[in-house]
């Protein structure tokens, strides 16, 4: 079990849904969390199953993949730190969650949790602004998927990752720096398929960001931002 002054001290505290509550009430969820550990690949929560927990990312990144009954599957989002795994009062269908990165989860026993969140409404309310985020963000990439060509569309995903990145630390107005190195969670096969591209057209694109110094790379998965307004620019069609 987590106590109540490791909870205080967390990382991801002030951008998590637990900074809802405060003082004594914040108290009521600490007592239900426990910290869970779990290694790359590991699937995290799966589809109809009812889960006995939910929870928030601490550390690492989840990817969320839509499956079928005859083995076809999409990855559809991605999950970051401080962000909220599972639903409450209800299972996730045909979502799978997976961590793509070794993962740290701050863990809610589901009923106590559900419990709790019928008690105090403004954690009920944080929950519901963080679904309507949720629900803005994917009809964006709805946008994104079926109207941009596919320089955009990498640009985009790029785009979306780095500033995911900065807002899980919790700093706000963080200015992104050329230094800063970033390892994205997807290979560029899983990029491919969560931009409903091939690979081939994926590292194409990446090429070219790489030859007009927008990105540099490092390695597989390591990435450096030179230009992040013109990787903005290529997002929004802006360029060409």
């Amino acid at each position: 079990m987590i106590s109540h002054n490791s909870c205080r001290k967390c990382e991801i505290r002030e951008q998590a849904l637990c900074s809802a509550l405060k003082g004594h009430d914040a108290n009521k969820l600490h007592q239900i969390s426990y910290r869970q550990q779990l290694t790359k690949g590991k699937v995290i929560l799966q589809g109809h199953k009812e889960p006995k927990w939910l929870a928030v990312i601490v550390s690492g990144v989840v990817k969320l993949v839509c499956t079928k009954c005859d083995g076809r599957q999409q990855i559809v989002g991605l999950q970051f730190p401080g962000d909220f795994v599972g639903r409450p009062f209800g299972n996730l269908g045909s979502l799978r969650v997976e961590a793509v990165t070794d993962v740290s989860l701050c863990c809610f026993s589901r009923q106590p949790f559900e419990e709790i969140l019928r008690a105090y409404p403004d954690l009920e309310h944080s929950l519901l602004h963080r679904i309507y985020d949720e629900l803005e963000v994917a009809r964006q990439w709805i946008f994104t998927l079926g109207c941009l060509p596919a320089r955009a569309k990498v640009a985009t995903f790029l785009q979306l990752f780095v500033e995911r990145v900065h807002k899980s630390t919790g700093i706000k107005n963080a200015k992104f720096s050329v230094d800063r190195q970033y390892d994205l969670p997807l290979s560029r096969t899983e990029i491919a398929e969560f931009l409903g591209m091939t690979i081939e057209t994926v590292s194409r694109e990446i090429g070219y960001l790489k030859s007009e110094s927008v990105i540099e790379t490092i390695g597989l998965r390591g990435l450096r931002v030179q230009d992040f307004d013109r990787l903005k620019a290529l997002a929004e069609c802006e360029e060409t």
